[in-house]
């Protein structure tokens, strides 16, 4: 059985946030910056799973 590979660390601190790839650099907002990417993330929500289900190769959808 294969091991699970993180892609992304995500940690939230006094600085704001931070989103860590497995290699690379990594992206730092403030506290401010994160929620209006929050913000555009929520308003985005439902076209996002839309394209994310329609480029999905499972024939299962998994719903959270």
């Amino acid at each position: 059985m294969k091991k699970p590979t993180e892609r992304y660390r995500i940690t939230v601190g006094d600085g704001g946030l931070e989103i860590h790839p497995g290699k690379g650099n990594s992206l730092r907002f403030t506290a401010a910056e994160a929620l209006m990417l929050l913000d555009i993330l929520k308003n985005e929500e439902e076209e996002l799973k839309r394209m994310a289900e329609q480029a999905s190769p499972m024939s299962v959808r998994i719903r959270f």
